[in-house]
């Protein structure tokens, strides 16, 4: 005698699986897609916060008065708003009320180590002060920018909120007269 077994087969319906999993997993997706496109902005503002400073440092650098009246070698009120004006035109999503730029001219002291603020010409009003002394040779100009960025995306607001940024940079003042070259 001979037992057979048959296995009887039993259809499940798959409808809607695919759509199921696709809810499951659409959430997921989308931060994980708002999280790359929030890092990116942030790194943007990041590198245009640290270009500002570049263009700072540099405009303030080179950017003395080149007359030949009384603030001959001295900055001026025009130039510290063009140093300004030249850094804010590095700016393309961060507003302008976002960033504070200082630049103060320094003049060091070899016999101490010290070294004391010749003027600050400042985004802040009052915390700007141009130089009354001229410029010389040895002079440094010392650019800090600072601003605060956070999440444009209200569900990231929670993990990255107000990131400040700072970028500080110093240079040698190149004076009207130039640099005399050693003699050989």
């Amino acid at each position: 005698m001979t037992l057979s077994v048959q296995a009887a087969s039993v259809k499940f319906p798959r409808r809607g699986q695919g759509l199921v999993e696709f809810a499951l997993i659409l959430p997921v997706l989308l931060l994980f897609m708002l999280g790359i496109m929030e890092f990116g902005r942030i790194l943007f503002i990041y590198t245009e916060v640290s270009n500002t400073a570049r263009e700072a440092l540099r405009a303030a650098a080179a950017t003395i008065h080149r007359g030949n009246d009384a603030d001959r070698g001295k900055v001026t009120a025009a130039e510290c708003n063009e140093i300004l004006n030249r850094a804010y035109g590095t700016l393309a999503l961060t507003p302008r009320t976002q960033v504070t730029i200082t630049v103060e001219y320094v003049r060091p002291d070899p016999g101490s180590g010290s070294s004391t603020i010749v003027g600050v010409c400042s985004s802040d009003p009052a915390q700007s002060q141009l130089p009354t002394q001229v410029l010389v040779l040895n002079d440094q100009v010392y650019v800090e920018v600072r601003s605060q960025v956070s999440a444009a995306t209200p569900l990231i607001r929670p993990f990255v909120s107000n990131l400040p940024l700072r970028f500080a940079g110093m240079r040698s003042v190149v004076p009207i007269s130039g640099i005399a070259m050693p003699k050989p």
